[in-house]
């Protein structure tokens, strides 16, 4: 017989239809088969997280509870202090106003994205957009106007100036 016909003899006989049900038939038990999310770990998983959940909500629930009485002792505090300057007749003192909000930062017209040897950086441009290809001065180093593009801020509609080095 030629070798070359013994390697090939097998593959023209067909299996039997039912040779792979032997695999299919295993149970979630044996030690290779994944587990498909639904086993005991999945189902404690789902048990520990709803206690912790619910854990959870009664502690917000008693911190919410203890605001709450902190909240009228405090109130009740201020009215025994209104009552005894009341009777002392002392003049309240001023209730110091609060601070003005911070002046908002003075965002430039444009941004400019330059390289530095420590990486890149973000400066606030005023006027004009710059042109494509001309020259700007920014923090005493000379950059060229590569492209101009959006910003690369998240919701900032400004134009940006993208800077390489000459």
């Amino acid at each position: 017989m030629d070798p070359a016909a013994n390697v090939t003899a097998g593959a023209s006989s067909a299996a039997p239809d039912d040779a792979m049900d032997v695999e299919r038939t295993r149970g979630a038990d044996w030690p290779h088969w994944p587990e498909r999310g639904n086993g005991p770990t999945r189902r404690d998983r789902l048990e520990r997280r709803l206690f912790r959940d619910s854990e959870r909500e009664a502690e917000i629930v008693r911190a919410q509870e203890t605001i709450r009485r902190i909240e009228q002792a405090a109130a009740a505090k201020a009215a025994e202090i209104d009552r005894l300057e009341r009777v002392l007749g002392v003049e309240p003192a001023p209730v110091p106003e609060p601070n003005p909000d911070p002046e908002p930062e003075v965002r430039g017209d444009h941004l400019l994205f330059a390289w530095t040897p420590r990486g890149y950086v973000l400066h606030d441009g005023l006027g004009d957009v710059p042109d494509g290809g001309s020259r700007l001065s920014v923090n005493g180093h000379e950059y060229e106007v590569a492209k101009l593009a959006r910003s690369p801020l998240p919701g900032d509609e400004r134009r940006c100036a993208y800077l390489e080095p000459l």
